[in-house]
């Protein structure tokens, strides 16, 4: 591959046999991605996604030996990758071609830092994952400070020398949509929403619906300890300095016996978890500067 291509598009893929295929064909018959990289990353695959894969010559191949997740799938596609740009596309059928070159367009004709595609009201959505999105929706809303349309859609384009600035940020398996999300809007880059429309995905989910629920609550944590670690274990000790306080001045009102010492441990943890997410928010901003 030419070190001056334009676009590379990167394809996570787990045991995606039943689609990978049709996927390929599709890109690989696009007159306008002729130029593109196209890159699959098969993370540990038990069926034969890749053998599926190995009958696109022009398609580049990168498997892991065992299954990493997939933050670590685009993670080392955009690490391997040639293009200024890359595109991330899943291997399940959900997304459509169209849908990739309206994303990439506006990335590269307007210069953007990143183009996130987001879902019409008119795309498949999992009904079973319709909690947990709104949980996550709401710690999203709050960590960004603003109204975040699709914070995890799986169509999403970026400069490469931007996004590969934060991959030591992204969560190895879920999650990693998400944090990009955040990290582009909180780091002030460039961007902009193209509407896309999903479609009925091949296959079986992997989705677990419990595994995968402690996973976002996980992820939940670990938004607000990245992006507002003071106002998380500060909203925290404020509560137990409030509640330590009404309390103690309420029992010494009552009973007159003094400051009960509970009410002086609930005000002193209070104080050490701000003082905590101080210390945990000059560890985080360290963290997302740490290659810029």
């Amino acid at each position: 591959m030419d070190e001056d291509t334009e676009l590379s598009i990167i394809i996570p893929a787990y045991n995606e046999a039943q689609s990978i295929g049709a996927v390929l064909n599709e890109l690989c018959a696009e007159p306008a991605l002729e130029a593109a990289e196209i890159l699959v990353v098969d993370d540990g695959s038990a069926d034969d996604t890749d053998e599926r894969v190995r009958l696109f010559p022009r398609v580049r191949l990168i498997q892991h030996r065992k299954n990493m997740g997939y933050g670590a799938a685009i993670s080392q596609g955009v690490r391997v990758c040639q293009g200024r740009y890359v595109v991330w596309f899943d291997a399940d059928g959900q997304h459509r071609v169209q849908d990739l070159l309206a994303v990439s367009r506006a990335l590269i004709t307007e210069n953007l830092d990143y183009c996130i595609g987001v879902r019409e009201e008119s795309s498949d959505q999992t009904l079973g994952r319709a909690l947990g999105k709104l949980v996550l929706k709401l710690a999203v809303v709050m960590a960004a400070g603003q109204a975040v349309k699709d914070f995890n859609s799986g169509l999403r384009g970026f400069k490469r020398d931007v996004i590969r600035r934060y991959l030591h940020l992204l969560p190895r398996g879920f999650g990693a949509s998400t944090t990009t999300t955040l990290l582009m809007i909180e780091r002030g880059y460039l961007g902009k929403e193209v509407p896309i429309t999903a479609r009925n995905r091949v296959g079986i989910s992997s989705v677990n619906p419990i595994s995968d629920g402690l996973k976002t609550l996980l992820l939940v944590l670990r938004i607000f300890l990245l992006f507002k670690a003071l106002q998380f274990f500060g909203g925290i000790g404020l509560v137990f300095i409030l509640v330590g306080t009404i309390y103690g001045v309420a029992k010494a009102m009552t009973v007159g016996l003094g400051f009960p010492v509970l009410s002086s441990i609930m005000i002193v943890f209070g104080i050490q978890a701000i003082f905590f997410g101080l210390l945990a928010d000059q560890i985080s901003a360290l963290r997302r500067e740490k290659f810029e």
